[in-house]
């Protein structure tokens, strides 16, 4: 631990376990707002995390596997659509990181007008704007178009539904 300024205490003072236990850790709680090109599939602006080291497609849909690696979201399965999820930067989790919030540009054409909400799809690591319908399928929203080309405001709800057709 590095404290560049004197801290003064009076009374007792007691401290157990680690503070900090390694550089590692700590990158799991960097966010970036950094920005590229929305013009490309996986152009973002927004909250972005960088690590994992998981291999990915720019523009596509990932959840965070309890590994601390990324998959491809899927609303044909819940484990893989009703946790934590993000989109691919680029074509690595750690280098180029995971889109958690702000607006992206998926790579392809999710439908629906300006404004629409759009849903994780069962096209994996896909969104588009209508609701999975199959027996035990997710229903999750997950943001809402920008435009019609992909461009996406990616603000994934917290809550969703399993369809019971």
């Amino acid at each position: 631990l590095n404290v560049s300024n004197h801290i003064t205490a009076s009374g007792n003072i007691s401290a157990s376990g680690t503070i900090i236990s390694n550089e590692l850790e700590t990158q799991y709680r960097h966010f970036d707002t950094g920005s590229n090109v929305l013009g490309s599939a996986g152009g973002s602006m927004g909250d972005i995390v960088r690590f994992g080291g998981t291999t990915t497609v720019a523009g596509k849909i990932y959840y965070l596997k309890t590994d601390g690696t990324w998959a491809v979201t899927d609303a044909d399965n819940g484990g893989e659509s009703t946790g934590s999820i993000a989109v691919a930067v680029g074509a690595n989790s750690t280098t180029n990181g995971m889109l958690l919030r702000g607006t992206v540009n998926l790579g392809n054409i999710p439908g629906g007008g300006r404004g629409a909400p759009l849903y994780l799809s069962v096209n994996a690591g896909s969104a588009s704007n209508a609701v999975p319908t199959g027996n035990g399928d997710i229903a999750r929203v997950i943001g809402y178009n920008l435009d019609t080309s992909g461009k996406i405001y990616f603000n994934p709800d917290n809550t969703f539904v399993e369809v019971s057709a």
